[in-house]
């Protein structure tokens, strides 16, 4: 399964919008994974939605062991057709969780929630922790921040 995700990733690396996500070369290294369309059932996909994540070698947390502190984020989207349109998004650094798709009644349009905070949870952070809730509209030829 990761083989497909990273062969997938390679392959989006023609695309134009790639030259804006960065951390290219540690995702295809040993970036994680997670498949979004898999997370709920009951909302119906037309677009296939991948998560990647890369530690952000940000190490101003305070933790002093090799655990990530926090990562880069990179959403892959692409369409289920015979030439599917593909691109990835830049979703910034922090720590991603609460993941939800909400309906979207629109072709090929995906809205998403969820929660980014500045750390992951065992990291020792020098600040105070911020928590943002997000809700995101995705195609494959935008991403528009709704909330």
């Amino acid at each position: 399964m990761k083989t497909i995700g990273l062969i997938l990733l390679l392959l989006l690396t023609g695309c134009s919008a790639i030259q804006d996500v960065p951390y290219v070369k540690e995702t295809l290294a040993y970036g994680e994974f997670t498949e979004l369309n898999s997370l709920d059932t009951a909302v119906e996909k037309n677009l296939m939605l991948r998560l990647y994540k890369v530690p952000s070698h940000d190490h101003s947390c305070g933790i002093e062991t090799e655990q990530a502190c926090n990562y880069v984020y990179t959403l892959s989207v692409s369409t289920f057709d015979e030439h599917p349109e593909v691109n990835t998004y830049s979703l910034g650094t922090g720590y991603i969780s609460d993941i939800a798709w909400l309906n979207e009644d629109a072709v090929d349009t995906v809205r998403l929630q969820y929660t980014m905070k500045s750390y992951s949870d065992s990291a020792t952070p020098p600040t105070v922790q911020r928590v943002e809730q997000h809700v995101i509209s995705v195609t494959p030829k935008t991403l528009i921040q709704l909330r």
